[in-house]
């Protein structure tokens, strides 16, 4: 492992939390669990990371939720299926907005479109803030930790990381792995 460290740690340090922070705005999933990788090769501190993504990912579901409530019908119209899925949501929106915003990192596809909808039909912002910051830190430890064991688990299988390669390796297969697990859940709802 310190033959990777060698090559990798000054970048990750340099700019490693700053890329989760974005990452976690952008597309949590695989930025989570590339997080717990980097936590178990001890590139990154965990507490650290752990701060970094939950603050990213709370921001990246504000903005959503802000586009939602004020830009709500130009982005209804301009994109005709998220206004189908926003349709959707309502009568869970109208039962359920507490468990929507804590659950929406959990879900396919939840990340930003239940904070659109969310904002869209104007449920309340303080609710939306203290339940989708509870979901995200929930997420986001759960996510480290399964990059976290996902890491050990590669090591243990596959021997100690030593190149660069490897380690890129490794983070296309968690990323592979990742959308395959979301492309089989997106597939096995509609059935």
């Amino acid at each position: 492992m310190h033959h990777m460290l060698n090559e990798i740690t000054p970048l990750i340090s340099r700019y490693g939390l700053w890329v989760i922070f974005f990452g976690m705005m952008i597309e949590g999933t695989v930025m989570i669990v590339i997080t717990g990788i980097l936590c178990y090769l001890g590139i990154i501190y965990f507490p650290n990371a752990l701060l970094v993504s939950i603050s990213g990912a709370i921001i990246g579901d504000q903005f959503w939720y802000f586009m939602g409530r004020r830009y709500t019908f130009s982005l209804l119209e301009k994109f005709s299926k998220l206004k189908q899925n926003i349709l959707k949501l309502k009568p869970s929106i109208d039962k359920k907005a507490n468990l929507l915003a804590f659950s929406a990192r959990f879900i396919y596809g939840g990340a930003v479109i239940f904070p659109i909808a969310l904002g869209v039909y104007k449920y309340n912002y303080k609710n939306f803030t203290l339940f989708d910051a509870l979901g995200v830190t929930v997420w986001s430890f759960v996510g480290i930790l399964f990059g976290y064991i996902f890491g050990n688990s590669a090591e243990y299988i596959f021997g100690e990381i030593t190149k660069i390669w490897h380690f890129i390796l490794l983070i296309i297969v968690s990323i592979f792995i990742t959308y395959i697990l979301k492309y089989y859940y997106k597939h096995k709802q509609k059935f």
